[in-house]
């Protein structure tokens, strides 16, 4: 018998033994091309020179370039980086991330830096040994290692370290002793790890059975597309904190220094914290109330007793339990379930294992009643005319990645009551999935493709939705001529609410707060330390106090969620008010607000305004200077409230800025008031006049060349004051003083950051009546359009059209949640053009629901408002925030990374999934209370909200 092989039979094995034997490439990167993207801190701080990467900074960024790898010979090899570790160095850890063509996902390789400078370079090897073909770990499901296509370097993100490295190559090591050792330590780990898990796991199910009263609910089943539902579960809830008397029982102990916070320890237990001068309140910690969610068990959920084809989770936390911990979150979580087919409208849902309150479900999935989470429509509503109507669609499914919704076509506009479709139109993709959005810096900050629905031309005043076959429909709105007021008048509540000085109680407020920070409850000191000397914050008042007490120190507005400082900066937005005041007075003097006291025979929103600046005005000295406002000596103790908050207050010394601020606010209030309480205006007026006179004294005394940082800023101030004192009195020295420092005498940019801000000013003078040069009246309507044309080309470059005129501003501190928009209502005014109309109700879209979040972040607005601000009164005594807060809102994390913007990712990381920090940045909103960079606020930025929704509301 013949016994050799034929060929044919020996191919696939010789083919298996040349694969077998194929040396994997030698390397995945040399440094000698150049970085193609960096990001976070490493942006512009990276380069690549004679073959060389240099890493600086801190380890908060990233950078990487495009590459065409097939590693698939390679899996059993692991990657290595020959690094060179300078001195100075702190960091301890650089990642190797790799993206294949054709996959969301990622792979990456951790690598432990030498702990001392290395003389050359070294050749790490990736932690535990990890091979290409099991990388340290994965995302959204790794990599295809025959279609490598981009390689990334990236920092430890929870390390502010100094780094210090150069990288000469990431390469390919075949395994060898020491690999293979490390690789066996890292088997015995995970296989301890999973048995530990299981145990875990069953000790879980055994603690948190289904259908308790504790377990978690289900909130929402709703589709997100014809095959996939969206199943969201709350799990757990805080329960909040209460004020009470404290009365001390048997080995009561309460720990704290004074001018501390103080705990109080009941039966070897911390229960809450001791507040007020005579230690005789407290306000009991908060706790997670309920189960969680065991989210192992989720495989097991089933649709019409169908096993999902494919099932995804994001989830994050949405409220967080004072003091503050790694555990203490409420959470929402969303399961994305596919399945074989289009779903049908009514379906059986079955939990499994899954610990829910209710194991199964029968759902209707109609398309005209079920909300979905892919649908996203401004919540305040629109009048009939408004020229811009607009809804979007997107979805970003955590685990899952974007969900295209390119097979969909038509949308509908539904009546909320009847369900009747009274409107179509078609479904227009404005950005996909791959392409990038053009705002401070150039990204999809989506994560996924938006569609756009236009309905501008429907005008029916009723209540609808937008509904999407096989998608569903969104939250609620109204067609309807008020709908610009009542949001007006719902950010003039937070005003209301950030009152100090007076009790705010029900029924006017919607919640109980106490006369707060009066006088005649508690000394307020003057000091010698002023605007110009340092820090407007910490002991700088304090240090210089007089002693002298000031009668006259209450009123004005709390900054934020807590309640210091009371600034002169905080009058801007009073001035917002005060020009659409201005603009159209017939419809403002017939607004009522709820508010109390009212002031006889004048309208409320003079009312309000009078309350803010009628502050400085008593503050201000006998020869007109007027100080920055008060401050206290320090933050707020653990569990204070505004009333019984421990620190001295302390009022500031006058300086120019200041005093050029509460001149040209005093001065339009007098205008204003003038029709109305003419003693009154005649009083701000005198006042006014006071403070620019005593202003510009110090100002020409050599204040104008002193080495300030933002003395620009003051110089503008003092632009501003000058015309509208000129519009009240027509006193021709304001008005030399005006064109003296205007930029529109030589058509300069009305707005550089650093070095002028005349927007007021040149809008002012486009529509003064009183005499300027031709010229000069031109140019402040050009460039008013100036702006307004840069806020429309801005909006047009991302899918939501995010709306701000200067390009270069930074996206946090409001960016998102504030209509950037004051320059086109301005420019529509002066020509009536209807672009800039439709471009400030555009600009009105993401912060008011029309966002991936599907939050408006103003609370008590809409159908879906935040529920968690940082409002300390409101929290520390267990009631809900009052309405009219609107919060910071979204920062670009990715961008902003200091310590201020990040800190809560160290806790939250953990607890959301995916991790928190690879969240797409236009759904990284956090409603947990305690991220002050996005759930907080200052006053003064609420004259964007007051001036595009009162101008929106009144204009004809």
């Amino acid at each position: 018998m013949n016994r050799t092989p034929s060929l044919l039979f020996l191919a696939p094995i010789l083919a298996l033994s040349c694969r077998a034997l194929a040396a994997p490439p030698e390397r995945i990167a040399s440094m000698d091309g150049g970085f193609l993207f960096a990001y976070g801190s490493w942006e512009g701080k990276v380069s690549m020179s004679g073959g060389i990467a240099k890493l600086s900074g801190t380890p908060r960024g990233g950078a990487g370039a495009n590459a065409t790898l097939n590693l698939s010979e390679a899996q059993n090899s692991s990657p290595t980086l020959k690094v060179r570790v300078l001195p100075g160095n702190k960091a301890k850890t650089l990642r190797l991330l790799l993206k294949s063509e054709g996959s969301e996902g990622s792979a990456s390789w951790d690598f432990a830096l030498p702990a001392s400078p290395t003389e050359g370079f070294v050749t790490l090897t990736p932690k535990e040994g990890a091979p290409l073909g099991k990388p340290g770990a994965t995302d959204k499901g790794g990599i295809d290692l025959a279609k490598v296509m981009q390689w990334q370097l990236m920092g430890d993100w929870s390390s502010d370290d100094a780094l210090a490295v150069e990288v000469d190559e990431v390469a390919i090591a075949l395994p060898d002793a020491v690999l293979a050792t490390a690789r066996a330590e890292r088997e015995r780990r995970e296989k301890e790890e999973a048995d530990a898990k299981k145990r875990e796991q069953r000790a879980l199910a055994e603690k948190f059975k289904p259908g308790q009263p504790t377990s978690p609910t289900v909130e929402r089943v709703s589709r997100v597309a014809p095959d996939t539902l969206a199943i969201e579960i709350q799990a757990g809830r805080v329960r909040p904190s209460q004020l009470s008397n404290y009365e001390k029982q048997p080995g009561d102990e309460v720990q704290g220094k004074p001018g501390a916070s103080r705990k109080l320890i009941r039966g070897g237990q911390e229960v809450g914290w001791i507040i007020g001068a005579s230690n005789n309140s407290l306000v009991t910690y908060e706790a997670i109330l309920g189960d969680p969610l065991l989210t192992f068990f989720a495989e097991g959920i089933t649709v019409n007793g169908e096993k999902p084809e494919s099932l995804w989770r994001k989830s994050k936390p949405n409220d967080w339990a004072l003091p503050i911990g790694f555990d203490k979150f409420a959470m929402r979580h969303v399961f994305y379930v596919k399945i074989s087919k289009p779903l049908s409208e009514k379906i059986s849902l079955n939990f499994g294992a899954l610990n829910v309150k209710t194991p199964s479900l029968e759902v209707d999935l109609s398309d005209t009643k079920t909300l979905s989470e892919a649908i996203h429509i401004q919540q305040i509503g629109y009048r009939p005319d408004d020229p811009a109507k607009r809804a979007f669609l997107s979805l970003w499914r955590g685990e899952g990645g974007a969900q295209s919704y390119d097979s969909v076509s038509e949308f509908s506009l539904i009546e909320e009551k009847t369900g009747k479709s009274v409107f179509s139109g078609k479904i227009e993709r404005v950005l996909a999935e791959r392409e990038t959005e053009k705002m401070a810096r150039e990204a999809n900050f989506n994560k996924t493709g938006v569609w756009r629905m236009d309905f501008s031309n429907f005008q029916t005043p009723g209540r609808y939705r937008v509904s999407v076959a096989g998608v569903g429909c969104s939250y609620p709105f109204t067609i309807g001529s008020e709908v610009w007021k009542d949001a007006f008048k719902i950010q003039m509540r937070g005003l209301y609410h950030e009152r100090s000085g007076v009790e705010l109680k029900k029924p006017v407020s919607s919640f109980d707060k106490p006369r707060d920070f009066h006088p005649l409850d508690s000394p307020i000191f003057e000091s010698t330390y002023s605007y110009f000397d340092g820090p407007t914050e910490g002991p700088g008042a304090a240090k210089k106090s007089t002693g002298k007490k000031v009668p006259e120190a209450w009123g004005g507005y709390h900054d934020a969620g807590d309640w210091n400082p009371r600034r002169a900066s905080h009058m801007r937005v009073t001035m917002a008010q005060l020009e659409v005041f201005e603009l159209f007075p017939a419809f403002f003097s017939k607004l009522s607000l709820k508010m109390a006291p009212k002031k006889p025979g004048v309208p409320d929103v003079l009312t309000e305004a009078l309350f803010e600046v009628d502050l400085f005005r008593r503050l201000q000295k006998p020869d007109g200077g007027v100080p920055y406002g008060i401050e206290t000596d320090g933050d707020p103790l653990d569990g204070e409230v505004s009333w019984m908050q421990s620190m001295p207050s302390y009022v500031f010394a006058p300086d120019a800025a200041s005093s050029f601020i509460h001149a040209g606010v005093a001065a339009r209030l007098a205008k204003c008031l003038a029709p109305y309480d003419p003693k009154a205006s005649a009083l701000f007026k005198n006042s006014a006049l006071k403070a620019f006179a005593w202003a510009e004294r110090d100002w020409q005394g050599g204040r104008k060349k002193s080495k300030f940082d933002s003395l620009w800023q003051v110089a503008s101030d003092r632009n501003l004051a000058a015309i509208v004192l000129y519009d009240l009195t027509g006193e021709m020295g304001y008005k030399e003083i005006f064109l003296s420092d205007s930029c529109l005498v030589k058509n300069d940019p009305v707005f550089a950051w650093g070095t002028r801000n005349h927007r007021d000013s040149a809008f002012m003078a486009a529509r003064t009546t009183r005499a300027l040069p031709d010229s000069v009246k031109k140019n402040g309507v050009l460039a008013i359009e100036g702006q307004a044309k840069s806020a429309l080309l801005y909006a047009s470059k991302n899918a939501f059209n995010v709306t701000t005129p200067d390009p270069g501003k930074p996206q946090f501190l409001g960016f998102y949640s504030y209509p950037d928009a004051i320059e086109l209502c301005r420019a529509h005014f002066l020509t009536k053009k209807p672009e800039y109309l439709a471009g400030a109700v555009q600009a009105c879209q993401f912060g008011a629901g029309a966002n991936p979040t599907n939050l408006v972040f103003t609370t008590g607005l809409g159908a879906n408002p935040i529920k968690n601000p940082l409002f300390l009164d409101a929290r520390h005594t267990g009631q809900p925030a009052p309405e009219g807060l609107t919060v910071y809102g979204i920062v670009d994390f990715e961008k902003w990374t200091d310590g201020f913007a990040t800190w809560p990712l160290a806790f939250l990381g953990p607890n959301t999934l995916p991790e928190a920090r690879s969240w797409p940045i236009h759904e990284a909103y956090w409603d947990i209370f305690l991220y002050p960079c996005i759930n907080e606020w200052t006053v003064d930025q609420w004259d964007k909200t007051l001036y595009t929704w009162g101008y929106l509301a009144a204009r004809k």
